[in-house]
């Protein structure tokens, strides 16, 4: 039996929680993923993810099923297992694909833009769109496109509505979305991926970023959606979300969100007392 420290995300009061061997034996294969119920350690649930040292990575609150890299699939869980490395080649994608153009394209994605990556190694561009694939799965639809630019240069035409990046520069941009100091959620994304030394832990932690970003911009647009009463405030909007998914929302993630529920769910949005002057793209 292992003892180990977690500290919830929400309130910072922690614990020691125990856990089985037969728990933590296959922990080499990925993350070992606990469930803290509420009243375990304090008053919140959410999700930690232990690695094979025993040391806790990344935590997820959220009232939304993600996938649980061990113990027992559902149907619904099926499809979510980890693949296999050489079907997206993790490494390559790290060593690859500049943590720039990264964010770039979670941007594209994000605002419901096509984007279009420059790149000669054709080696690489089924591993790259298995990898947003991925990542993406069960929340954002994307169009991603990986051409040479010879290939580019025949064929500008058919790319016209796209967004073009190569390597970490943006060749194309016609709305300017894209603007360097202002991706700020999008970048922290990225490095908690590049920045995590076990690459499937890596993996899961973006992807939990991913879905929450999808959940908490769907969150709004319903709300929205539904909301009747005094005019709509930014603290309104981050009372319902800390309310819904039990987080703390701050202010440049609130701008985040509205952008992808303007964007992304293409929703008309009304003026936001304390947010609307904040976005450049409404």
């Amino acid at each position: 039996m292992a003892r180990i420290e977690i500290r919830c995300p929400i309130c910072s009061k922690w614990d020691h929680i125990e856990i089985s061997d037969d728990a933590t034996k296959n922990v080499s294969k990925g993350l070992l993923a606990i469930n803290i119920a509420a009243g375990m350690i304090c008053e919140h649930s959410f999700i930690a993810y232990v690695d094979k040292n025993l040391i806790v990575r990344d935590c997820l609150v959220a009232d939304f099923k993600i996938e649980l890299p061990e113990g027992e699939t559902s149907e619904r869980t099926e499809d979510l297992i980890i693949p296999e490395t050489d079907i997206i080649k993790f490494d390559l994608i790290k060593l690859n694909i500049p943590d720039t153009l990264m964010t770039y394209v979670f941007r594209a994605i994000f605002l419901g833009k096509k984007s279009l990556i420059l790149s000669d190694q054709e080696f690489l561009y089924n591993y790259i769109i298995n990898f947003f694939q991925y990542i993406t799965q069960n929340s954002f639809e994307f169009d991603l496109k990986i051409i040479s630019e010879m290939d580019y240069k025949k064929n500008k035409n058919e790319f016209e509505d796209y967004l073009i990046f190569k390597n970490r520069e943006v060749i194309r941009d016609k709305n300017k979305v894209i603007n360097p100091k202002g991706l700020e959620i999008e970048r922290s994304i990225v490095q908690k991926f590049v920045a995590e030394y076990d690459l499937m832990a890596g993996l899961i932690i973006l992807r939990n970023e991913i879905n929450k970003a999808y959940e908490f911009s769907n969150s709004i647009l319903k709300f929205i959606e539904n909301y009747k009463g005094k005019p709509l405030t930014s603290k309104i909007i981050i009372n319902h979300l800390s309310e819904k998914h039990n987080e703390k929302i701050v202010m440049p993630y609130l701008t985040f969100l509205i952008d992808i529920v303007s964007h992304y769910f293409k929703a008309d949005i009304p003026k936001i007392g304390g947010v609307s002057d904040l976005l450049g793209l409404l």
